[in-house]
């Protein structure tokens, strides 16, 4: 094993734990559901799992990437419960709304990791059923499926420590 693929190993657990606690922990606060996680795996795909993606940067003493996948009803439902209306499709507002979401999680993540000195980017939307989701080449990320009341959802995360 090389020195980068074992301090990339290293990393592994240290920005899973804090992206699912903040992630169970958004959306209980903010959606008022508790997310059941389904699944916990090395991403093998490019292809999304589901119809819009949130994509945020992270810059810092490492380099990482966050993204939160939702399926059409989880992302229509997340809109509903937090604007209070509804929407038929993925309109400006919807995709503002889920890269908010995405937003507070990284936030919340990068706030459990102050070691690392983190800063987020602001959030890129993506939409469509199977849009591709690419991460630098020396990432494999992590693939976080969920099950919640508002639709399934996944968060996939990758970071890559910096050559010193």
């Amino acid at each position: 094993m090389s020195s980068a693929t074992a301090m990339n190993s290293s990393l592994t657990a240290e920005y899973v734990n804090p992206v699912l606690a903040s992630t169970r922990n958004v959306f209980e606060t903010m959606l008022g559901c508790t997310p059941k996680r389904t699944g916990l795996a090395l991403s093998e795909s490019t292809s999304s799992r589901h119809e819009l993606s949130a994509t945020i940067g992270i810059s810092g003493k490492v380099m990482g990437t966050i993204v939160v996948s939702l399926s059409r009803t989880a992302a229509l439902n997340v809109f509903k419960r937090i604007v209070g209306t509804e929407a038929e499709d993925f309109d400006a507002d919807v995709c503002d709304t889920v890269g908010e979401l995405t937003n507070m999680i990284a936030g919340s993540a990068k706030s459990q990791l102050e070691r690392l000195d983190l800063s987020i980017s602001l959030p890129n939307i993506v939409s469509g059923k199977d849009h591709a989701i690419h991460f630098p080449s020396n990432v494999q990320p992590i693939c976080i499926s969920y099950e919640s009341e508002l639709g399934p959802f996944s968060v996939e995360v990758g970071f890559s420590a910096l050559n010193e």
